[in-house]
Order: C-alpha cells, then sequence, then structure tokens
C-alpha cells in the first residue's frame, strides 16, 4: 500500500476516534462498504456488501483496530489492511460482537443502523444487554463530507474517464439502435478503458421514455426526431463520477430547443451562485426559479444536485443542505425538466468547490448538440 494512502488511512482512524470521543462511544461497529473502504482501505465489490458480518465489519475502541471477516477475505484484508488486526470468523455478527462489547466492558457503542438490518440490530441488542447501542450513520458520512486532494483527483480521473466516453457514444450512436445496444456500448467502453465498474446502472431513454428520471434502457429503437437521455458513471479506484447529456438525434423543433435553454440556464444560474458559505438549498433555488420562471415548476421534481464520492450519492444533498457548502466538497449540479409521454432534458456535471467557487470535473460539452 502506498504511503500516502497509509497516511490517510491513519488520519481517517484518528478522526473516527475524535468521534467517538465527542458522542462519548467505546466503541464503533462499522459495516457499510464505503465507510469499511474510507476508514481501513478494505473493499468489496458491489454485490459482497456484509452478511451477518461474515463480508467484513470493522471494530474500532480508542486503542483498537479489527476487522471482522471470513476465510473467503482474510488473504484480501491482510494485503489492503496492514495495520488493523485481523479476526476470522464464521459465526453471526451478533455472536462476535456480544463477546467483544463485553470483553471490552463496551458501555455505549455506535453502529449504523442503514447498514444493519432490524434482526442484525436485535440480535445485537438481546446478545450484548450491556451495551448501549446508539446510531452514528449520518455522524460517520460527516466525516467523508469533505474530500482531500487524493480524493478529488480520483474523482475528477473518473469524471474524466467519463468524458471520453460520451465522446465515444457520439461516434458509435446512430438511429435505429435500441436503447439496450447504446448502454452496452457505453459499459464496453468504461470497462475497457480503466474502469472499476459503474458507478450505477446507465440511464439511456429515447423520445418519450426521456420523461423517467431514473428509467431504465429497453429495446425501444431510438429514432430520428428523439431527444436522447444519457446519464452513467464509472468507478477509479472506488471513486464515481456521474454524468447527464441530452441529444438530439436529428434537428429540434422550436419547443424542445427553448426547454433545453432552459434547463442550461438554470444549471448555469447554479454554477454562478455556488461559493463557500453559501447554502446548499440557496443553490438549489437558483435553478429552480429559473425553471419556475418559465412555466415548468412542477417539471423538476427531484434536488439539484447530491455529493459523490465513494458511493454515488451522498452529502451534501443540495435541497435539503441548509449549512453553508465548505472547500473541498463534490458534488452535482443536474437540473431537469421531465414532461411525462413526452420528453425529459437534463444536464448534469460534478463540480468540486475551491476557495474561488466551483472548478468543473465534467468537461463534455453542455450546449445543445444535434447528432445526424
Amino acid at each position: 500500500m502506498p504511503a500516502g494512502v497509509i497516511e490517510a488511512a491513519a488520519e481517517r482512524l484518528t478522526a473516527l476516534r475524535r468521534l467517538l470521543g465527542g458522542l462519548d462511544l467505546d466503541a464503533a461497529v462499522i459495516s457499510r462498504p464505503a465507510h469499511m473502504r474510507y476508514f481501513s482501505g478494505f473493499k468489496l465489490s458491489r454485490g459482497e456488501e456484509a452478511t451477518s458480518g461474515h463480508s467484513g465489519t470493522l471494530f474500532v475502541t480508542a486503542d483498537e483496530q479489527l476487522i471482522l471477516a471470513d476465510a473467503r477475505y482474510i488473504e484480501q484484508a491482510q494485503a489492503e489492511t496492514p495495520t488493523w488486526e485481523l479476526v476470522t470468523t464464521s459465526r453471526t455478527l451478533a455472536e462476535e460482537l456480544s463477546e467483544l462489547l463485553g470483553s471490552r466492558d463496551v458501555l455505549h457503542c455506535g453502529l449504523e443502523a442503514e447498514s444493519l438490518t432490524h434482526a442484525d440490530w436485535s440480535d445485537i441488542a438481546q446478545l450484548a444487554p450491556g451495551s448501549e447501542l446508539h446510531r452514528i450513520d449520518e455522524e460517520l458520512a460527516a466525516l467523508r463530507v469533505i474530500k482531500d486532494e487524493r480524493e478529488i483527483e480520483l474523482i475528477a480521473r473518473a469524471c474524466a474517464l467519463g468524458d471520453r466516453c460520451f465522446q465515444y457514444l457520439l461516434g458509435v450512436l446512430r438511429p435505429g439502435m435500441s436503447e439496450r445496444e447504446l448502454a452496452w456500448e457505453l459499459e464496453s467502453f468504461l470497462r475497457a478503458n480503466g474502469s472499476e465498474g459503474l458507478a450505477f446502472d446507465p440511464i439511456v431513454l429515447a423520445g418519450p421514455r426521456a420523461s423517467m428520471p431514473h428509467g431504465r434502457p429497453s429495446d425501444a429503437r431510438i429514432e430520428p426526431g428523439n431527444v436522447l437521455l444519457l446519464d452513467f458513471g464509472c468507478q477509479v479506484d472506488g471513486y464515481r463520477s456521474d454524468m447527464t447529456r441530452t441529444v438530439f438525434v436529428g434537428e429540434p423543433d422550436d419547443e424542445l430547443r427553448g426547454l433545453y435553454a432552459t434547463v442550461q440556464a438554470a444549471q448555469q444560474a447554479a454554477i454562478d451562485v455556488v461559493q463557500p458559505g453559501v447554502t446548499g438549498s440557496a443553490v438549489d433555488a437558483a435553478a429552480r426559479e429559473v425553471i419556475a420562471a418559465a412555466g415548468h415548476g412542477d417539471a423538476f421534481g427531484h434536488g439539484l444536485g447530491h455529493g459523490i464520492g465513494l458511493e454515488t450519492h451522498e452529502a451534501p444533498v443540495l435541497r435539503r443542505y441548509a449549512q453553508p457548502l465548505q472547500v473541498g466538497m463534490v458534488f452535482s449540479l443536474e437540473p431537469g425538466i421531465y414532461l411525462p409521454g413526452r420528453t425529459g432534458i437534463r444536464i448534469e456535471d460534478i463540480v468540486a468547490l475551491e476557495a474561488s467557487g466551483p472548478r468543473l470535473l465534467t468537461t463534455s460539452p453542455r450546449g445543445a448538440l444535434v447528432i445526424g
């Protein structure tokens, strides 16, 4: 493991222990894959999320850091987490934790309610009655909201690969292809050019189907006159990208051009407002006001943007973020207009907030593009 990565992991572990002290907790149990990777370097792929603790669980106190995992992951953990003690387990998470909590006289323990099933939480409480269990999901997420230079660089690399993919798609896109065929071209390019995987299942929607903000690719054909909505992301060394572009297959009519211009103006209004100290909700409002003024306020139902990093969606969620934005935050700006059964238009970019303002990490053209 590179020295810089080890140093970053040590600093994050120190911050975690500082959090435990501030919350008067004796220990923390961490099972969310993004948090495990952030604090220890231990990596789980999609689909390997912890099941009863067997895939991997962190146990941290003021002077110990343990990884609980079954035999399938021990060799991997030894390579990825050289400063952590490994505990090979075959018992349930509740059984393992009851022993750890009891032997260390843990009176107050923090856990992630969002990652544990209700059954797991109940079993832990039953088998370790001497320990009070406390939810710490939001507090852990807050530790990841400010990205360091390496994290921003990795997100930027993922965004750059996404930009290259978009240019590739413009070259292979042709009328008659199905949404599913284009989605496969997208995924194949990303995987062949360095992506660990997709940040999420890609959205490729043509014509009236573009009105579904998170619709799935189908066998529907991309025809002349269609609007084509592309929303996709990739993963580089754990960190993710997310970009949306809407292109026209053939010359659009005046209504479609007007809708696109409104969305583009809304995104620019948000970019113009983003500064350290401005609230996320104020940025969201700036974009929303442009769309509402054009008479489409009801057609923009989702939030303007979300944080991104080891997960595609993380803090801050701009629409609900009433606190000041800070240098080091990385988030999306993605206004849209959706007219059910008719069309949908969205433009999405990732920005890193610097002292001077937002820096766009996605660089693909944001103006209206006409193919064919």
